[in-house]
């Protein structure tokens, strides 16, 4: 099959733009984003649980706003691959 012939009703097809949602292997990729945020998320709480530890049990890296930034991220880019994922299932 040519690479320049796309054809977006079958499957297997390389969908362009519509990929992820022509092939159910193209689906991995956000359960791949999912993984990858998750693992992000417990490392950054596991950080933020040491220096707790390390510090005698005060609060400091937990009171520093980026910290708040980057947990709001990460929870966030677990839910979007996450619906992300499910969409995708759901559209095959």
């Amino acid at each position: 099959m040519n690479a320049a012939v796309v054809n977006i009703n079958n499957p297997n097809s390389m969908g362009g733009w519509f990929a992820p949602f022509t092939n159910r292997n193209y689906c991995n990729w956000f359960y791949f984003l999912m993984a990858l945020s998750a693992v992000a998320f417990a490392l950054h709480v596991g950080m933020a649980l040491y220096k707790i530890v390390s510090s005698g049990g005060k609060l400091y890296a937990i009171s520093t706003p980026a910290f708040w930034v980057f947990t709001v991220m990460q929870a966030t880019q677990y839910i979007s691959a996450r619906l992300l994922y499910s969409m995708c299932l759901n559209s095959i």
